[in-house]
């Protein structure tokens, strides 16, 4: 019990000493448009040249197949996922990080198969002019407040070496990496 009113106090504390140039780093994430799904394309496409993306968009039949269910959770809050031989629908969204109202910074998917489980952050991406200045962190904490409540999980390969740091400094503690290097980040549920 004691513990808990120290890490309470701690953050409270740390509440009081925020100046107010971080307050704006703390506003949430805001639901993505249709006109957003072709800079989501576009970074999934980059990550898979290298080998990053989770998903195979060599060709166009692929990717008209992801912008689809991409719209789908645009407009209706649903990922659309593979369970065995048939389709399941999960709760899906479509998020984007934004300076006031200046430019997308960056983005994300999340799903999960309903209320109970962990948010699963399929794949997210900071624009290439606004890589190196601590917006990948600033993306993940972000969708930490925003989906709290629950778990986080993410899995990545290690190669993506930016992506790592920027879950690290987020929060997200390095639970597995497999035999193919590819690690799972989890961060715990958070609440306001």
């Amino acid at each position: 019990m004691l513990a808990a009113f120290k890490r309470l106090l701690g953050v409270e504390r740390r509440k009081e000493a925020t100046p107010a140039a971080a307050v704006e780093e703390t506003k949430g994430l805001e639901a993505a448009v249709m006109e957003d799904i072709d800079a989501f394309l576009e970074a999934a496409r980059r990550a898979d040249a290298k080998g990053h993306s989770p998903w195979v968009l060599r060709d166009e039949t692929r990717l008209a197949t992801l912008r689809r269910a991409l719209e789908f959770t645009v407009q209706h809050g649903q990922w659309l996922q593979h369970d065995g031989s048939s389709i399941a629908r999960w709760q899906g969204q479509l998020l984007k990080l934004r300076h006031g109202d200046g430019p997308t910074l960056g983005m994300l998917l999340a799903c999960r198969p309903d209320d109970e489980a962990a948010w699963q952050l399929r794949f997210f991406f900071i624009e290439p002019e606004w890589q190196g200045s601590g917006h990948g962190a600033r993306l993940l904490r972000a969708a930490r407040r925003s989906l709290n409540g629950v778990p986080l999980h993410v899995r990545l390969p290690l190669a993506c070496q930016a992506a790592v740091r920027s879950l690290e400094e987020a929060g997200f503690q390095r639970m597995h990496v497999n035999a193919f290097e590819v690690a799972s980040f989890e961060a715990p549920a958070e609440w306001d």
